[in-house]
């Protein structure tokens, strides 16, 4: 995939539902090195899924959809670990 062109919106929009979620990348066993520059782990990822927004677990298929609007990933865990911080005494 290096240097070619991705239409990012055609991956993010695929329907899982019409998917033979078999043909899906099995990305529950994809080891993430740590190792990898942060410039080239995109790649890593598209490379191994093919497809980052529709990919399976084993059987379970999965679809990955983000709202323009909505707080980052780190943001909503920071959160998350700030409210059981403070709800354990």
């Amino acid at each position: 995939m290096d240097n070619q062109q991705i239409d990012i919106a055609a991956l993010a929009g695929v329907d899982i539902e019409k998917m033979n979620k078999m043909e899906l990348a099995d990305m529950g066993g994809l080891p993430l090195d740590p190792g990898i520059p942060r410039k080239l782990r995109a790649g890593y990822i598209l490379r191994e899924a093919g497809n980052p927004y529709c990919f399976r677990v084993g059987g379970l298929g999965v679809k990955l959809e983000f709202m323009d609007n909505a707080p980052s990933l780190q943001d909503t865990l920071s959160g998350f670990l700030q409210r059981k911080k403070s709800t354990e005494i």
